[in-house]
């Protein structure tokens, strides 16, 4: 783990970014338990609801700024840095306007008036993190993950004192409202405080402007087709179902979304620089040697939904009461796709390293395109939420089918050996499982 080879960098960069995103985890899920017994289920469908829409907003305006910078050779070049940070000042600005402009026909849309002042306020935490210092993407390019990790965990923890101590004293959505926006404006002072490494100023570099767009055309669909994949059901759910199968289907992956975040970030903050790095040194045959080690790595992970396919509802019915049963069953579904996901997140990156974003656009659209039908189609069968996530389930495994066609063709030395096991042990619990229901 000492020095400054890129494997040792590597090694820190999973060990601080799995040590930060399990605490993160644990917080999370106590605050929800303190949270699910002071607010009823109609508040957290509400600012599911309000957070699918502002994630909408800032996917579907993202050119890839993080990426950009950490990929890109001007990467530590002041005049590129700043250009991009001007240019995430103008979109957070951007985000919030529009915001306040489709809140109200959000709120007639869903019949919830509470929607309206709810997506104005929290429309304002796009803007306030538009000043966000590109500290953040310099020291992930570095892999200087101890720093960065440090100020997420204190930005979540104050969120979430902020949003608990207001439920107590006023038990509405507002309280978890409040608690975005503290986080938001925390996130901004200790970022600039402790990862700032360059002056800040509006800068507006033509050249860099032209290579944040190039790098960011494919980076805006594909975001824009991943916020439709990973959000287009909370959007669906609502208008098919209910509010409370909202909260019920939240409340069911946000154990799912342990490991599948764990995987993600890692591939985002790790992974991404080692292959860009890797790749950017024309070192291809290396790509195998680091996949493999990252399987070994993410194996644990991978065991977590596997768990929650035969314990899912049990667990649901030690950790909440008896209003948010209805997450039991859609929990064991889902932990099914929930593994497929994961798959398909852990060599996401490999594309973007290769400097091929089209082809990872290409695959976020296949996911939406199987998605969104086959869970409405699934739903009315049914007629229920379990139907619902049957439907989510078969999608995951259709768009990793055909996102491994797309990274074989990016990086043609890639073996899938590791696939393969993965898919065999998940096939033996499959199995079990059926045999132990029926």
């Amino acid at each position: 783990m000492r020095g400054d080879k890129l494997r040792a960098k590597a090694i820190r960069g999973s060990a601080w970014t799995l040590a930060g995103f399990g605490a993160q985890q644990v917080i999370r899920l106590g605050s929800t338990l303190i949270l699910t017994r002071l607010l009823f289920p109609e508040a957290f469908g509400i600012m599911a609801l309000a957070n699918v829409f502002m994630v909408g907003l800032q996917m579907f305006s993202d050119i890839g700024i993080r990426p950009s910078i950490i990929q890109n050779k001007r990467g530590e070049d002041p005049d590129f840095l700043n250009t991009a940070w001007t240019i995430q000042i103008i979109r957070g600005f951007a985000l919030w306007t529009i915001a306040c402009a489709i809140a109200y026909p959000v709120a007639l849309l869903y019949e919830n008036a509470t929607l309206f002042p709810v997506l104005c306020v929290i429309g304002a935490t796009a803007a306030i993190r538009g000043f966000q210092t590109t500290g953040y993407a310099t020291a992930n390019r570095r892999l200087s993950l101890g720093k960065l990790t440090i100020v997420e965990l204190i930005t979540q923890v104050v969120g979430i004192v902020a949003t608990i101590v207001w439920a107590v004293f006023h038990p509405t959505v507002w309280a978890l409202a409040g608690g975005a926006i503290v986080s938001s404006a925390l996130s901004i002072l200790l970022g600039f405080r402790v990862l700032s490494t360059h002056p800040h100023r509006l800068r507006w570099d033509t050249t860099a402007v032209r290579e944040l767009l190039r790098f960011g055309k494919w980076i805006f669909l594909s975001t824009a087709l991943t916020f439709l994949s990973q959000s287009g059901d909370r959007l669906l759910l609502p208008k098919i179902l209910s509010i409370n199968d909202l909260t019920f289907y939240t409340l069911a992956m946000t154990f799912l979304l342990i490991p599948m975040n764990v995987l993600r970030q890692i591939a985002g903050k790790v992974l991404l620089p080692v292959y860009s790095e890797v790749l950017n040194k024309g070192g291809t045959e290396r790509v195998n040697r680091v996949t493999s080690k990252f399987s070994i790595l993410s194996a644990p992970a991978f065991a977590v939904p596997l768990l929650l396919l035969f314990f899912g509802e049990w667990l649901v019915s030690v950790m909440y009461d008896s209003r948010y049963s209805g997450a039991g069953p859609a929990l064991t579904i889902l932990s099914v796709g929930g593994y497929f996901a994961m798959m398909r997140a852990s060599q996401f990156g490999l594309m973007l390293a290769a400097g091929n974003s089209k082809r990872a656009m290409l695959s976020n659209a296949v996911r939406v395109l199987a998605a969104l039908p086959l869970a409405s189609a699934m739903s009315v069968w049914t007629g229920g939420l379990e139907g619902f996530c049957a439907g989510m389930a078969i999608s995951e495994g259709v768009s990793l089918l055909f996102q491994r066609s797309m990274t074989r063709r990016t990086v043609p030395e890639l073996k899938a050996t590791s696939d393969q096991i993965l898919l065999v042990v998940l096939l033996a619990a499959v199995l079990v499982k059926a045999v132990t229901v029926w």
